[in-house]
């Protein structure tokens, strides 16, 4: 996750078979650090991205877990969520979140899918210069990565 303090604005980056793990570790870094949970967010599912060893059923405690994260705070403002798609494969995922959920009653949030970062930095109010900065990550700090690390393979004998 990478965030943009002047922008007030995170970053969060999908890349490869990304794992329930890292999904759950993402909720619980933003549970422990509640100031984030406040920002405008953009996610980007990159080319090469799949949720696929994710059942769909875990989704839905993701999300509740998620509403009960925002149910305390007091927020003044809608939230703005977007999310860019660049992998046909993470597309059935992506969908699964964020059709028909209420996140603007679970989580204060309006929750959208664009087909650009363009247009979703549109949707977000940002410049055009700020959306460049945001596609090239420029003043984007990483605050944390969260990667499951492959079983080691177990040596064969000789």
């Amino acid at each position: 996750m990478r965030h943009n303090e002047s922008l007030e604005l995170n970053l969060a980056e999908y890349l490869g078979s990304v794992t329930y793990g890292e999904l759950k570790a993402v909720a619980e870094f933003l549970a422990a650090n509640p100031s984030f949970l406040k920002r405008d967010c953009l996610s980007v599912a990159y080319p090469g991205c799949d949720f696929d060893s994710i059942d769909l059923a875990a989704l839905d405690e993701l999300f509740g877990g998620y509403a009960q994260l925002y149910a305390p705070i007091n927020f003044q403002i809608i939230r703005r969520s977007a999310w860019v798609c660049l992998s046909p494969a993470a597309q059935r995922y992506i969908d699964y979140w964020i059709v028909g959920r209420d996140t603007r009653g679970a989580m204060s949030t309006t929750l959208r899918q664009f087909p650009t970062h363009e247009e979703a930095g549109d949707w977000l109010v940002l410049s055009e210069a700020e959306t460049l900065a945001l596609q090239t990550r420029a003043g984007f700090d990483v605050v944390v990565r969260f990667e499951d690390k492959p079983p080691a393979v177990a040596a064969h004998a000789r």
